[in-house]
């Protein structure tokens, strides 16, 4: 690929699986890279993931090293209701810690330095490049480094984004425990409960291997989160053998990833762009879309399709979710109720990473889910259209 514009050297400031995922597409073009990490070594914190198929397209042979284990079906409770959703193409089980350092590695083979042990202090611009300092573990005085392009992948709370006046978005608390898996839950299965007077995302039960799993939630930002999965395991008569926690960046709308600042430019990408699809609040393939996106964007002068793709997901998450924040018990019942055969054949062709091709798959197959989504968006609104939808049907009658 051509360069678009004339920045040979790019600075990554944290070593994310986004940040990571840049320096390993942007040596591979042929530009200096750095990437600066605060902690002495790329060895973050163990998390049990799960990722739908499309990951592989992103990484290919990289993902298989961090898939732990594969998702074949998942089961829905809500109410006292169940609905079983077989899946076309398995999801990814992925180890946070695995893919982080297989994709550093990969980024390394292709001459990314990888610097660690240095924390990002501030960035200011310096004629036609960029100034920034970190400090360096075991150094009295920080070090001044100069870039091109700098690219914070520092996370949901990137002190990039900050610096450079980027809007911070919310957070919302994910916790999951590390429990032993129930007698009668195969290890190809994933559970989800919806308990909207709990939560209004979710319950999840996930295998990460042949005896044990994570049971986790995302609780609404001012609630107490760990009460509440504590809760939920007694109820199902489990132990929760370790606690694995995260603040995870609300996408509430989208904002260029992208300033310039003096002759440099400044990019984010992963948790600290706020990449994640607010429906399941799944942030490691969108975060990867992002950072392919920035170096597209990088190499051709600005434009990248995947970015204009990855909006348009985002945004389609988000409706989503606003629909399913107004949904009480009822309404996750009616969900349930309406899922046929063919709806359920449709959840399981089309991943959640395709939402738009899944939403007009499952509508087609069953109607009635836009007039349950409509009460969900305009309460009164699906009222008189369901009253309309009454009366014509009664004259045709």
């Amino acid at each position: 690929m051509s360069m678009g514009f004339q920045t040979k050297d790019v600075s990554i400031i944290g070593g994310s699986a986004a940040g990571c995922f840049t320096a390993y597409l942007l040596a591979r073009q042929g530009v200096k890279v750095r990437l600066f990490e605060a902690a002495e070594r790329i060895d973050p914190t163990p998390r049990s993931l799960i990722v739908t198929d499309y990951i592989e397209d992103l990484l290919g042979p990289v993902a298989q090293n961090a898939v732990i284990n594969k998702i074949r079906r998942f089961e829905l409770f809500t109410d006292g209701r169940v609905a079983t959703v077989m899946l076309r193409k398995p999801d990814l089980v992925i180890e946070r810690n695995k893919l982080i350092k297989e994709l550093s590695e990969k980024a390394k083979a292709y001459g990314a330095q990888i610097l660690t042990g240095r924390r990002f202090l501030g960035l200011k611009p310096n004629g036609s490049v960029l100034r920034f300092a970190v400090s360096v573990r075991g150094e009295t005085r920080p070090a001044e480094e100069t870039a091109e392009a700098v690219v914070g992948a520092d996370g949901t709370f990137s002190k990039v984004a900050k610096d450079m006046g980027f809007r911070t978005p919310s957070t919302l608390p994910l916790i999951q425990a590390v429990v032993d898996l129930p007698e009668d839950l195969s290890p190809d299965t994933t559970r989800v409960w919806f308990v909207p007077n709990e939560t209004p995302y979710f319950f999840w039960l996930i295998p990460h291997s042949a005896s044990q799993g994570v049971l986790g939630l995302i609780g609404a930002p001012a609630s107490d989160t760990k009460v509440c999965i504590e809760r939920f395991l007694e109820k199902r008569g489990l132990r929760a053998i370790t606690f694995q926690s995260a603040l995870i960046p609300d996408y509430t709308e989208w904002q260029s990833n992208h300033r310039k600042v003096g002759g440099g430019d400044v990019y984010l990408v992963g948790d600290a762009a706020a990449h994640v699809k607010v429906s399941t609040v799944g942030g490691v393939v969108t975060g990867l879309r992002g950072a392919l996106g920035t170096t597209q964007a990088m190499m051709n002068g600005g434009v990248s399709r995947e970015l204009d793709a990855l909006r348009q997901e985002l945004n389609q998450h988000r409706l989503i979710r606003k629909v399913l924040n107004r949904f009480g018990e009822a309404e996750y019942a009616r969900l349930i109720d309406l899922l046929t055969p063919k709806a359920i054949r449709s959840l399981g062709h089309f991943n959640r990473d395709e939402a738009h091709r899944l939403l007009r798959r499952v509508i087609l197959e069953q109607p009635r889910f836009l007039l349950l989504a409509l009460k969900g968006l305009l309460p009164t609104s699906s009222r008189l259209i369901a009253a309309a939808l009454r009366r014509r049907t009664s004259r045709q009658n």
